[in-house]
């Protein structure tokens, strides 16, 4: 691979990476935007159980693809 080749490669990389960083940092504010135990202005119900939970099916989706467990 030339010099061109690789740099293209590694901003490529650099830039999905930047990405993927920023979504995380997005979802971790959606997450904190949610319902919680407690706040009577913003009370949870059931619907944001299932919410959660289909969340942290995703979640879990994403970490067994990038750690090699994936099925």
């Amino acid at each position: 691979m030339n010099n061109k080749n690789r740099k293209q490669l590694e901003d490529a990389y650099e830039h999905a990476h930047l990405k993927a960083v920023g979504t995380l940092d997005l979802i971790l504010e959606l997450l904190h935007d949610m319902p919680a135990p407690g706040n009577d202005e913003l009370p949870i119900d059931w619907a944001d159980v299932g919410s959660l939970n289909e969340v942290n099916n995703r979640l879990s989706s994403i970490v067994a693809f990038l750690d090699g467990t994936e099925e």
